[in-house]
């Protein structure tokens, strides 16, 4: 068990891969399925802009801990993210990406490679998610 966190392509995307393809959009996750050709599944791995493990729940405990002592307890890293090592089906939208960056940015000066590792692979999320127009969700 721990935390995965993934960001599925647009459907613009997908059928700009795809010709002939059309897709439909789960609204909550952002990920597309195909609807025309009937009977078509793409893999993962064809779906997906991004995944990500963060880590197992002892490394994200872990993680939770260090992050608090830059930043505090309750932070939105915390709060959205990192609240437990193994959450799935939620989802980050937009609109809380603003307020991670902002917590992202007073934790670039630390020098332990656990907290830049996760900075730089969230940061790294939020961009892609921004381009695909889709949340970040815990898969």
């Amino acid at each position: 068990m721990g935390l995965d966190v993934a960001v599925f392509k647009s459907a613009s995307t997908l059928e700009r891969e795809f010709p002939g393809y059309r897709f439909q959009r789960e609204p909550t996750t952002g990920e597309c399925e195909v609807i025309h050709p009937e009977g078509v599944n793409l893999t993962w791995d064809d779906v997906m802009a991004r995944d990500w493990r963060v880590g197992n729940i002892a490394h994200i405990a872990a993680l939770r801990e260090l992050i608090a002592g830059h930043l505090g307890e309750g932070s939105a890293l915390e709060r959205i993210v990192l609240y437990s090592g193994s959450h799935t089906g939620d989802a980050i939208e937009e609109p809380s990406f603003g307020e991670l960056e902002r917590d992202l940015k007073l934790i670039e000066p630390s020098t332990d490679a656990w907290v830049r590792e996760f900075a730089d692979g969230l940061a790294e999320l939020i961009g892609i998610a921004r381009r695909e127009k889709n949340p970040i969700v815990f898969v």
